[in-house]
């Protein structure tokens, strides 16, 4: 099922391959649903002891409800997801993740997939020189490494995301402001990167959650067109993305619907 919002047509009407560019989530955006969030996969890896999943599914069970609420605010949920997204870090600090297996990881099916017509999504993007920033609340390793082995990814791509450092393959303490659901917008972009979106008119965003509209606050742009992922309390949720998003997908959509309403070939 796919809503657009009446009026949409004339400003689609104006978009070419020339004058936009793209700003994605990726957990449960770029990837499909049924797919782990990047945060979550060292603990589901198998690779390390089960107090470790444990405790990450207490976290979870506590703070994923609180980041799906629509009725908190803003404010509110940022202090939430600011603490559960330090305490998952923690947890890889304290169960000594390594690096060797970011990519043993990627080689367990099922465990990241690309949602339906994402490949092709980036693919196209590329091919047609669009920048895509994808600004994610996960670990941009897994991001990074996850587009290179589906050959999708390039300098057309600017990944904002918590970045993981390591010694002698053990992960180490370094990240000191870490990016989470509800600070997505501060993306710092390289001189290179911010000369690619600068003079475009038009900025597509893509996410699923309506926080995820908040990711381009600090990026240059005149025009936007929204699309949303809604797949989760989506009765209850379905009034506030059509209200918000300008188009809402459901039903596990792909992104082939999002080529063909862009008219990117």
């Amino acid at each position: 099922m796919i809503s657009i919002k009446e009026g949409l047509n004339k400003k689609i009407s104006d978009i070419n391959v020339n004058n936009f560019y793209v700003v994605a989530d990726f957990d449960k955006t770029i990837t499909s649903k049924k797919s782990n969030t990047t945060f979550s996969l060292f603990s589901k890896s198998g690779f390390y002891p089960k107090s470790y999943l444990e405790e990450r599914n207490r976290n979870y069970d506590y703070y994923r409800p609180l980041e799906l609420d629509p009725k908190i605010d803003k404010k509110q949920k940022s202090s939430i997801t600011k603490k559960w997204q330090t305490a998952s870090y923690q947890l890889m600090l304290k169960y000594n993740v390594k690096e060797k297996d970011i990519k043993r990881i990627l080689n367990i099916s099922g465990m990241l997939t690309l949602r339906d017509g994402a490949k092709d999504f980036i693919k196209l993007l590329n091919e047609k020189n669009i920048p895509l920033i994808i600004s994610s609340a996960g670990i941009g390793n897994f991001i990074k490494e996850l587009l290179v082995l589906n050959d999708c990814y390039s300098n057309n791509i600017f990944i904002n995301a918590n970045m993981l450092e390591f010694k002698d393959g053990v992960i180490i303490d370094s990240i000191k402001d870490i990016i989470h659901s509800m600070n997505k917008n501060n993306i710092v972009l390289t001189e290179d990167f911010s000369d690619k979106i600068k003079d475009k008119d038009f900025t597509i965003i893509i996410g699923d959650q309506l926080s995820d509209l908040d990711m381009v606050s600090n990026l240059p742009y005149e025009n936007s067109i929204s699309f949303g992922f809604l797949e989760s309390n989506i009765n209850e949720n379905r009034p506030l993305f059509k209200d918000s998003f300008d188009v809402v997908l459901e039903n596990n959509a792909s992104f082939d619907e999002i080529s063909k309403i862009l008219k990117i070939k």
